[in-house]
């Protein structure tokens, strides 16, 4: 192949066949040859290669549901389909379970955030799993290393994913509120922490100076990750419904 395609055709040739290419068949393509392999495994070829599935034109659709696996326990089950335009739904691949998502109820609990430059996180307040539906790989990240102190709660209030261009890399991150409660076992006022993951350095931390007048935000709430940050539309609790706000959150 190293002496036959890539010699017989210009670069630009070559590329533009493979970036036509699904990512399955590229992973095929990279074990032909070392240069093969630097061509694909490229930053470069990776975001020409993104930006162009990006904008295609193709309609894909990604479905999570429950399934009953016994009496006891459902399971996570996720369904590929793409449409033919002609207003019909086809499935892609076979349907596939989602790992370490198995619980005792049928109702979700957990958000599906992405794609974000190709990679899905599938998140709920104790598990998140990065996706990455071109391979079908999974990535379970480790839980995170700051405890609450004894005698306090944690409420987890919301989380995102997203991408982080600046030091490219992808970022998780959850907003929580870690509180006491009175003697009749309400919850009294708390402090607001941040924790982001950096899946690069597959590392943990825990924001410093966090804003302790975030208005409440809920955990299967509508948000959404637009050039560089976090955005939701959210409510004080004694405000009117129809009177919400946006607030926006820079992963730094």
């Amino acid at each position: 192949m190293e002496d036959g395609i890539m010699k017989k055709y210009p670069a630009d040739v070559v590329i533009n066949i493979l970036l036509r290419l699904p990512v399955k068949f590229l992973l095929r393509f990279e074990s032909v040859s070392k240069t093969c392999y630097t061509l694909v495994r490229s930053s470069t070829f990776i975001n020409l290669h993104l930006n162009h599935t990006t904008t295609s034109k193709d309609d894909y659709i990604l479905l999570k549901r429950s399934f009953k696996e016994d009496v006891e326990r459902y399971k996570a089950i996720f369904s590929f389909h793409s449409s033919d335009g002609d207003d019909y739904i086809y499935s892609l691949y076979p349907d596939r379970d989602v790992p370490y998502m198995t619980i005792p109820y049928s109702i979700d609990n957990d958000i599906l955030i992405g794609p974000i430059r190709g990679l899905i996180a599938l998140m709920d307040p104790i598990t998140t799993i990065l996706f990455n539906p071109s391979t079908k790989n999974y990535r379970l990240l480790p839980p995170s290393p700051f405890n609450v102190p004894k005698g306090f709660r944690r409420s987890i209030d919301s989380s995102g994913f997203g991408f982080d261009s600046v030091v490219n890399d992808f970022k998780v991150f959850r907003i929580s509120e870690v509180y006491t409660e009175d003697r009749f076992g309400y919850p009294e006022k708390g402090e607001k922490k941040v924790e982001v993951y950096e899946l690069g350095i597959d590392i943990w931390r825990e924001l410093d100076h966090v804003d302790q007048e975030l208005p409440a935000l809920f955990w299967l709430t509508s948000s959404m990750f637009y050039k560089g940050a976090y955005h939701w539309i959210t409510t004080h609790w004694f405000r009117a419904l129809d009177d919400g706000e946006l607030v926006i959150l820079f992963l730094t």
